[in-house]
């Protein structure tokens, strides 16, 4: 038998290395850089041996990160290489180099470029040290590999799944072998890792770093929206890398140089941006021409258009596809210039603009020589008043957005039990696909959202809340009918590709930090609380305060299994009874107070009781004058109610709590484990949506939509 060696070879660490983001933008760049130094290390892999992933290279058409942080390759022996393992210590080794070297570049020139100096004087010397020291990459990288034999212990061939199980434990064991290198970071750190000092030329006081920050800020060059002008920000090597990387020449090479905006960094849209989407996509579909008859309407928006012109000196592109092109055809193309902020009232104060766009009003001492003074005499007050009025004519935006995690369960384990190396790129083929041809699509085309990365079957994605859900059901959707087929293949009919997401709605002013970390958490809680295949979303209050639920895309509503429930079915007809006053939420207090005592009823009982208490909170005039039709509360096999008669309105407070208990029921049948207790029970979690649903409605109204985009 001819022996051939799995190289499977990974860079870390991942999470901490992209997490630590004060900014989207920084999210952003830093998933880009993994991608970036992915690249550069498959570029070092020998052509026709790369199994995953089947494309090498970054999409450079949109910006999106879409390379894992791992390659699976296979050496055979041929006639240029008969040595397959010395091949892949040789690819192994030059993948790492790579790394280092296009790392090293990158920071390099965003030294040169930000820092600037040769290194000659003392206090150039310092900074030099402490960049170099954290720059390092033998220190800053955790790289492993692992080369495996497709053979066993006795020389006997092994199956493809256990030859790639057999190669994926041992980098697993690799990697519990870590190398701790000790590292002195004295001094102040930085404000956005914490970790490591902050840079600096001399002084080590918090005083001394922050006045050489500030000096950083006001160079040209530096907007405030790349760095705070007051020195509040005070980063250490590895955190200005991320936000400064698209100073350097190496890292934009092939992507785009001349792209407006990208050379400045301003590319990417801010949580404001975000959270506005929704409120700018309203603007745009009712002033559809900036050339339309003069309407009150019109007023407003072009009293907007005045105030926020006078802001354009350090405003990032609006940076959403889905909007720019709308945009665009509606004759507003001065939108992309506003960052999405500006539609908020509390943007419009002295301290804030100060802080955001550098921008005084007359009364305000200037402190800084990149500080500018906005010489119309009361723009505050006209700024309050225009937005008020705009507010009033097309709605106020919601100060909230959602950032969606998701990730295709049990990857690793597929994989594992597939039988040929066929099967394996079939896979990595269809992921690739997925990724890269169907995911901008759904998230930037389709909607107003922005994806941060998307590597195969790991996606992070920004949204407005109106279509967070539409979003999500889209991909986990798309997911099963793009990759699905390869992996029923691979497996013989046993296994299917789902998908387990996590969503944390958060405010835009949240730390960005903060909000990544409860949308991985609830992604974790999707996969393991709720057993994968499932939805976790996750309310994170500006006060702090956090509201949690979750549930499979679908349960079987029956033993045979030819009828499924659709949760975001269900949710959908309940966020419109909440955006059309049918429903008032004050059930869900009622409600609140009820449920031990509900919990301890039997099903039919719990039915009875919370219809009535529906019932009581049913507002029947508002279903009456409500155009929408009801979405069935079962995928296809359950009846629609769309008859406006008397006794269909009286029957709805008796189906919808049917529906409630029969979901908790089923939530508590898939999961026994996930809802013991009486704070824990499948009727407490249905709450838990019902407290989120109403949420969105008043967030987001009648637009928010649970389905897919067609």
């Amino acid at each position: 038998m001819t022996q051939s060696y799995m190289l499977i070879f990974a860079l870390g660490p991942v999470q901490s290395f992209i997490a630590q983001a004060r900014k989207s933008r920084d999210l952003w760049l830093g998933s880009f850089l993994l991608s970036h130094l992915m690249e550069a290390a498959l570029a070092q892999v020998p052509p026709g041996v790369l199994v995953f992933p089947t494309t090498p290279k970054i999409d450079r058409s949109r910006w999106i990160p879409d390379l894992p942080n791992r390659y699976v390759a296979v050496f055979s022996p041929t006639e240029t290489q008969p040595d397959p393992l010395a091949a892949a210590r040789q690819t192994a080794e030059q993948s790492k180099q790579a790394i280092y070297r296009a790392w090293q570049d990158i920071c390099g020139e965003v030294y040169r470029q930000l820092f600037g100096g040769n290194g000659t004087d003392g206090h150039e010397t310092l900074l030099r040290t402490i960049w170099e020291r954290q720059i390092d990459p033998q220190r800053l990288f955790e790289i492993y590999w692992a080369i495996a034999s497709n053979t066993d212990g006795q020389g006997r061939p092994l199956v493809y799944g256990d030859w790639f199980k057999r190669t994926s434990q041992a980098l697993d064991a690799r990697k519990s072998l870590r190398d701790f290198a000790a590292q002195d970071e004295p001094g102040e750190k930085s404000t956005l890792s914490g970790e490591r000092e902050a840079l600096h030329s001399q002084g080590e006081s918090r005083q001394e770093v922050r006045a050489f920050w500030i000096q950083v800020a006001g160079k040209p060059g530096v907007s405030a929206k790349d760095l705070a002008l007051d020195g509040s920000e005070r980063l250490d090597a590895i955190d200005t890398v991320k936000r400064f990387a698209l100073l350097s020449k190496s890292f934009l090479k092939g992507q785009g140089e001349g792209k407006p905006g990208l050379e400045q960094g301003l590319d990417f849209p801010s949580t404001s941006t975000m959270a506005a989407a929704a409120f700018i996509e309203r603007l745009l579909s009712l002033v559809p021409s900036s050339e339309s008859p003069s309407s009150e309407i019109q007023e407003a928006v072009k009293g907007w258009q005045e105030i926020t012109a006078l802001l354009k000196r350090e405003k990032p592109h609006l940076a959403l596809p889905y909007l720019e092109r709308k945009a665009q055809q509606a004759n507003h193309s001065w939108l992309k210039d506003v960052d999405g902020e500006c539609a908020f009232v509390e943007t419009f104060t002295a301290q804030r603009l100060r802080t955001n766009y550098r921008a005084l009003v007359a009364s305000q001492p200037r402190r800084f020589p990149s500080e500018w003074v906005i010489e119309e005499p009361g723009y505050l007050s006209r700024a309050h008043e225009v937005l008020r009025e705009l507010h009033r004519l097309i709605g106020a935006p919601s100060p909230y957005y959602a950032l969606l995690q998701m990730d295709g369960d049990q990857m690793g384990t597929l994989i594992g039990e597939v039988q040929s190396q066929a099967d394996h790129r079939a896979i990595s083929g269809a992921l690739s696909t997925f990724a890269r041809e169907h995911v901008p699509g759904i998230v930037e085309d389709e909607r107003p959202g922005k994806l941060i990365y998307a590597g195969g079957d790991d996606v992070l994605a920004l949204a407005p809340l109106a279509q967070m859900f539409s979003l999500a059901s889209a991909l986990q959707q798309n997911y099963r009918e793009i990759v699905g087929p390869s992996i029923q293949t691979a497996s013989n009919g046993t296994r299917t590709a789902t998908v387990s997401m996590g969503i944390a709605i958060a405010h835009h002013l949240m730390p960005l930090t903060l909000v990544r970390r409860m949308a991985r958490e609830a992604e974790e809680q999707a996969k393991q609380r709720y057993g994968r295949n499932a939805l976790v979303v996750t309310i994170l209050w500006r006060s702090g305060n956090t509201l949690s639920a979750g549930c499979r895309w679908e349960y079987p509503f029956s033993e045979s299994g030819w009828l499924t429930m659709l949760p975001l079915q269900i949710f959908q007809h309940v966020v419109n009874l909440f955006a059309s006053n049918t429903l008032s939420p004050r059930c869900l207090e009622i409600l609140k107070r009820e449920l031990p005592g509900l919990e301890g009823l039997p099903q039919e009982a719990r039915c009875s009781e919370i219809a009535r208490v529906l019932k009581r909170q049913w507002n029947t005039t508002a279903l009456q004058s409500d155009k929408k039709p009801s979405q069935s509360l079962a995928h296809d096999k359950t009846p629609r109610d769309t008859g406006n008669s008397e006794s269909s309105t009286r029957l709805m407070p008796y189906a919808l709590a049917y529906a409630l208990v029969r979901l908790a029921a089923l939530m508590e049948k898939s999961q026994p484990g996930a809802f013991s207790g009486p704070d824990n029970s499948g009727l407490q979690e249905v709450l838990n949506w019902l407290q989120i649903l109403a949420f969105l409605a008043r967030e987001a109204g009648d637009s928010v939509s649970f389905h897919r985009a067609t």
